[in-house]
């Protein structure tokens, strides 16, 4: 009796591992610290798969910005996203598509579970990011943060789009 719960035990184990393996692969993390305050993004970072995935995109579109666990950004300092007031703490970012070349970065206050479906209200900020198109090729999703004169600068990179934006820190 007791090897039979071992055994299963043990079954339940190795069907696990392998998933939650897959729920933290391809983890990054960008940095920065902007006015003495650290900034971190942990996101999920997919390939790019031979499709345009970003100009695909239909008006409307919340992406949850990466892969697997939702993207989060930690900070150390209160946020000015266009004009509203964060305070410092960790946020879920989610990409919306609001036009053709238009996207926005949504700060939400809840970190959902993995496999949660994207939220699509309930935002505490939006960010509007300019979209441009790269000279190089990004095979992987890469979200990165820079000091850019006392604000934080995002650059969301994936194929050739770029999406980009910036945020004040204090």
């Amino acid at each position: 009796m007791n090897f039979r719960r071992i055994a299963l035990c043990l079954m339940a184990l190795c069907l696990a591992v392998p998933a939650l393996a897959q729920m933290n692969a391809g983890r990054e993390t960008a940095t920065a610290t902007v006015n003495g305050k650290k900034l971190s993004i942990d996101y999920g970072s997919p390939n790019w798969g031979g499709q345009d995935r970003l100009a695909m995109a239909t008006t409307g579109t919340v992406w949850r910005l990466g892969m697997n666990k939702p993207t989060v950004i930690e900070t150390e300092g209160d946020l000015n996203v266009a004009g509203k007031q964060l305070k410092a703490g960790k946020y879920s970012l989610w990409a919306k598509k609001t036009g053709d070349n238009a996207w926005v970065l949504a700060f939400h206050p809840t970190i959902p579970p993995w496999g949660v479906p994207e939220l699509k209200e309930g935002y505490a900020a939006e960010l509007p990011l300019k979209m441009e198109t790269a000279k190089d090729h990004a095979e992987k999703l890469t979200i990165s943060l820079a000091d850019m004169k006392g604000k934080a600068g995002i650059k969301i990179h994936w194929g050739t789009a770029v999406l980009v934006g910036s945020f004040g820190v204090k």
